[in-house]
C-alpha cells in the first residue's frame, strides 16, 4: 500500500498521534473495497485536497484591533484573510495574503502580509502565524509579526499580535468523490433519497454507512489542514468489531496509511486502531465522539 523514497526507507512517524492519524486516515478519492476473510477492506486516495473555510473571533495588538471577528480560506499552499475589528479608535479593516509552506510540521503555519485600515490611516503589517489543532473542526490561531502604524502623528514600527479561535468547515474545489469511502451519512431526520423517515428503531444496517460518513469527515478534515506539506495520501480501513446496545453504538475501526511530503519525497505512515460512538435518532445514526 505504501510506498517508499528512493533509498528504500520508510520514514518513522515522530509527530503527536493527532497529526499521525489526521494524515494516514485519509484520501476519499477514487475508492476500492476489497473483501478479504469476511473483513470488508475500504482503501483509497486524496487527488485534491478540500479547501477550508475558517471563521472565528480574535483580538490582539495594535491596539487599533484589540477585538474583531474575522474569515479566512485556505487551499493547498495559499490562504486569504478578512477581518473587522474594534480598538482605541473605532472600526478597523484588514485583508491578508497567507503563504503555508510545504514543511513538515505538527502545527502549521503560515507567512502573512497584508494591510489595516482604520481612522484614515493604512497600516501594512508582516506576521508569522500558525493554527493549533484543537479538535478536527477547531482551531486555536496565532500570530505574531510587525506593523508599520501611526502614533501620534509619528510613523512606528510596532508589534502585531493576535490570538483567537476559530472553526473550519471544508469544500472541495474541483475534485470529485467516488466509491463507498465517499457514502457520507444520511442527515438527521432524512431516509434514503432524502426522504424524511418515520423515527423507527435501530437501523444495523445503517451503520456501516454511519462509519464511512464518519471517516470521511475526519480525513477531510486532517487533508485539508496539513494537505500544504502532504502528497500522495493513501489508506485503508476495516470495520474489526461493532456493538450494538439499544439505541447506542460502538464501532471499532482498524486503519493503516500513508503519506509522502512534498520536501524530501519521505514517507510517514501508521496503523493502529480507532473508535466510534454513535447514538441512534430515530432515523440516522449519530457520531457521538471518535477517539484513535
Amino acid at each position: 500500500m505504501s510506498r517508499r523514497p528512493d533509498d528504500g526507507r520508510v520514514t518513522p512517524v515522530l509527530f503527536a498521534p493527532w497529526l499521525v492519524a489526521m494524515i494516514t486516515m485519509c484520501c476519499l478519492v477514487g475508492a476500492a473495497v476489497a473483501q478479504d476473510e469476511g473483513v470488508v477492506e475500504v482503501e483509497g486516495f486524496v487527488e485534491r485536497a478540500p479547501a477550508t473555510l475558517m471563521v472565528g473571533v480574535h483580538g490582539g495588538l495594535p491596539g487599533y484591533r484589540n477585538v474583531g471577528v474575522g474569515g479566512a480560506i485556505k487551499a493547498d499552499q495559499f490562504g486569504v484573510a478578512l477581518r473587522g475589528g474594534w480598538g482605541t479608535v473605532g472600526a478597523s479593516f484588514g485583508a491578508q495574503g497567507r503563504w503555508y509552506p510545504p514543511v513538515r510540521s505538527p502545527l502549521p503555519f503560515y507567512v502573512g502580509v497584508g494591510v489595516d485600515a482604520y481612522a484614515g490611516n493604512a497600516t501594512p503589517h508582516a506576521v508569522l502565524g500558525a493554527h493549533v489543532p484543537l479538535s478536527p473542526a477547531w482551531r486555536f490561531d496565532l500570530e505574531g509579526g510587525v506593523a508599520r502604524a501611526t502614533l501620534a502623528g509619528t510613523t512606528v514600527w510596532a508589534p502585531h499580535l493576535s490570538v483567537g479561535v476559530s472553526y473550519a468547515f471544508t469544500f472541495d474545489i474541483g475534485a470529485s468523490e467516488t466509491g463507498d469511502a465517499a457514502v457520507s451519512a444520511r442527515p438527521s431526520g432524512l431516509g434514503r433519497g432524502g426522504v424524511r423517515c418515520e423515527p423507527g428503531p435501530p437501523d444495523q444496517a445503517a451503520l456501516t454507512a454511519a462509519v464511512a460518513g464518519a471517516v470521511q469527515s475526519f480525513v477531510r478534515d486532517g487533508v485539508a489542514l496539513y494537505g500544504n506539506a502532504y502528497r500522495d495520501l493513501r489508506y485503508r480501513y476495516a470495520i474489526e468489531r461493532r456493538d450494538v446496545n439499544g439505541d447506542d453504538a460502538t464501532v471499532d475501526i482498524r486503519y493503516s496509511g500513508s503519506a509522502r511530503a512534498v520536501i524530501g519525497g519521505e514517507v510517514v505512515q501508521a496503523v493502529g486502531v480507532a473508535q466510534a460512538r454513535f447514538t441512534w435518532n430515530g432515523c440516522a445514526w449519530r457520531l457521538r465522539d471518535l477517539s484513535y
